[in-house]
Formats: structure tokens, C-alpha cells, sequence
């Protein structure tokens, strides 16, 4: 007897299908590792953290130098990364608590992973518009 065919339901409530995924080969890890596009909080938490603090009427916000401005947004990277970098099982590799440790080590393998991530987010319509 054949499987039945998921229903539509099914695969629309299914958390492993909510998202694009790709297998991408990591040389420098030796691996292979698949990352999904950002979910919504994660999209949430990125841009509360990208948004400066209301100030009071007159007060210009402070400008950042190179270094703080490269740190805020390799801060505002790690929250996405951790979101996107999923294991065999298609459960993410690291929760939000790991963020600090994350922060510690996050390089340019990790910012290629991400970049890829985001490309799943770009619909094809949006990708011809560019």
C-alpha cells in the first residue's frame, strides 16, 4: 500500500516547511550545513536592536566611530545567524542564549552562511527589480 499524500494542512502547519532552506559545503569546517531564511522574531529582534533610543527633542544622536559601527552591526549579524544555522534534523544549532559566545568567534565563514541565508528571503520578483 502507497503512503498517503500529506495534506495541504499538514504541510502548511509543519515548521520544517515554513521556511527555505539550502545545503551549502563549509571547506573550511569540513562540512556540509544547512541554513534557512531569518524568521519574523528574528527579523524583530535585528531591527530593535539596529534602532537608536528616542531622544529628547533637540539632542543629536551620537555619531559612531568605525570600530563602534562595525561592532553594532556584526552584533546585529549574530542575531540573525544564530536564527538561520540549522542541523541534520532542521532544528537550530544555536538558541539566543548562545548569542555572547557567538559574537566571540563570528568571522567571515560565518557572514558568507549568513548572506546565503538572506538570499532565501529574495523572491524571485524582487531579485529581477535589482
Amino acid at each position: 500500500m502507497a503512503n498517503p499524500k500529506p495534506s495541504l494542512r499538514d504541510m502548511a502547519l509543519a515548521p520544517s516547511l515554513a521556511f527555505r532552506t539550502r545545503t551549502i559545503t563549509v571547506p573550511e569546517w569540513k562540512t556540509k550545513v544547512t541554513v534557512r531564511e531569518p524568521s519574523g522574531d528574528a527579523w524583530v529582534k535585528f531591527r530593535e536592536f539596529l534602532t537608536p533610543p528616542e531622544l529628547p527633542e533637540g539632542e543629536e544622536p551620537v555619531k559612531l566611530t568605525a570600530a563602534q559601527e562595525f561592532m553594532r552591526n556584526k552584533d546585529a549579524d549574530v542575531i540573525l545567524f544564530i536564527d538561520v544555522l540549522l542541523d541534520e534534523d532542521g532544528n537550530r544549532v544555536f538558541s539566543d542564549d548562545d548569542s555572547q559566545i557567538v559574537r566571540e568567534i563570528y568571522g567571515p565563514v560565518h557572514k558568507r552562511l549568513l548572506s546565503a541565508a538572506l538570499a532565501l528571503g529574495v523572491d524571485q520578483d524582487q531579485a529581477e527589480k535589482k
